[in-house]
């Protein structure tokens, strides 16, 4: 039986939800996509997608026809163990959403009112362990008293055409073009931003949060940034300083990735989470960067597609990349591949993946 405190916390959240422009649903469970064990989520948010056009794209599934699986929640009303946090992250890593909110209520603890600071532990900890992924923890405090905010909306449509030039496949190979072409047969009859070649935002966050909290050494006279650098080489020894983020991270890029602008209410109530939580911000890259920046819209990466012409361990750098980065991806490659994808899925948990048979698209 839920508690009425936790009760409490999911009625304020389905109705933000609503408030937000989603469809709201407490107690959901997603049986059809997940599997054998379905977590029961306190409150989940949809988002309307009818516009976008992409119920007939594989692997890409609507609730309804209609509804993306747009935020999960996880709700603690009262004093709760480490572990049943442990098990709310585990939860929400199963989540098919793209974001995942942990709430506590660290007043409303009984016997020991240290809830959310063994709660943003766990946070730390399971993310460093488990992968990062778009998962916010908070305190119910944070949203007692919230402005009014607009309605969430999709942004500009796109006529289904893809963006950009692209003049060589994967490590030079031309075959993958014919094949990309080929499938903008069935991506052209959606309303999504089609791009060659495109880069994760992902990377853009943490390389803001790496310039803006750069380690500062102090002494008794002079306060100074230590400047970031990297190694060009072991031996000899060879350093420069971080100029860009490509200095410091690998920064993929997708064969074709396909999304939509998110504004409005969804966008507004990130920046109102990142002033509300303080320094702790700095724990979720994505809040400072659209507070800092002053972001008006975010991009919701569908549907990310890797095509691959041969079997090699290349492909699998491009499992990985898909599985990080994207809400739904495809690996387009021949049928001796479907077994590593299979694999990849069960045992690295990259649900999100899904092999597509190359030899549909020659």
């Amino acid at each position: 039986m839920v508690k009425k405190s936790t009760m409490a916390i999911q009625n304020q959240l389905a109705q933000l939800g609503e408030d937000l422009g989603f469809r709201a649903v407490m107690e959901y469970s997603f049986e059809s996509i997940i599997g054998t064990y379905s977590p029961r989520y306190d409150v989940v948010w949809f988002l309307n997608v009818e516009a976008l056009k992409v119920n007939s794209l594989s692997n890409v599934k609507l609730i309804n026809e209609h509804y993306l699986p747009f935020a999960a929640f996880e709700v603690e009303g009262s004093t709760t163990s480490s572990k049943n946090q442990l098990g709310n992250i585990g939860n929400l890593q199963l989540s098919p959403c793209y974001y995942n909110f942990m709430v506590v209520n660290n007043a409303g603890a009984t016997t020991e009112i240290d809830t959310y600071r063994r709660g943003m532990k766990i946070v730390r900890s399971m993310q460093r362990v488990m992968g990062e992924r778009q998962l916010f923890f908070l305190d119910s405090s944070t949203i007692e008293k919230m402005p009014i905010f607009e309605k969430t909306t999709i942004g500009h449509l796109s006529d289904g055409q893809i963006h950009g030039t692209r003049l060589k496949g994967s490590g030079g190979e031309k075959k993958s073009i014919g094949v990309a072409k080929k499938m903008l047969v069935d991506l052209s009859k959606t309303k999504l931003h089609i791009d060659y070649d495109r880069s994760p935002d992902y990377f853009k966050w943490v390389y803001h949060i790496d310039q803006k909290y750069q380690q500062v050494r102090v002494t008794s006279k002079t306060k100074y940034l230590m400047k970031q650098r990297y190694t060009k080489s072991p031996f000899p020894h060879v350093q420069g300083d971080v100029k860009s983020v490509r200095d410091y991270y690998y920064v993929p890029k997708i064969d074709i990735a396909c999304g939509f602008d998110v504004q409005g209410g969804f966008v507004q109530f990130l920046h109102f989470l990142a002033n509300q939580i303080g320094e702790d911000a700095v724990h979720f890259p994505l809040l400072i960067y659209v507070a800092d920046k002053m972001e008006e819209s975010l991009y919701f990466p569908l549907l990310g597609i890797e095509i691959e012409m041969k079997e090699s361990k290349h492909a699998l750098g491009s499992l990985m990349n898909l599985s990080n980065f994207h809400y739904v991806g495809w690996l387009v490659s021949p049928k001796v591949m479907e077994p590593y994808v299979s694999t990849y899925k069960r045992h690295l948990g990259m649900q999100n993946v899904h092999y597509i048979d190359l030899e549909d698209y020659l």
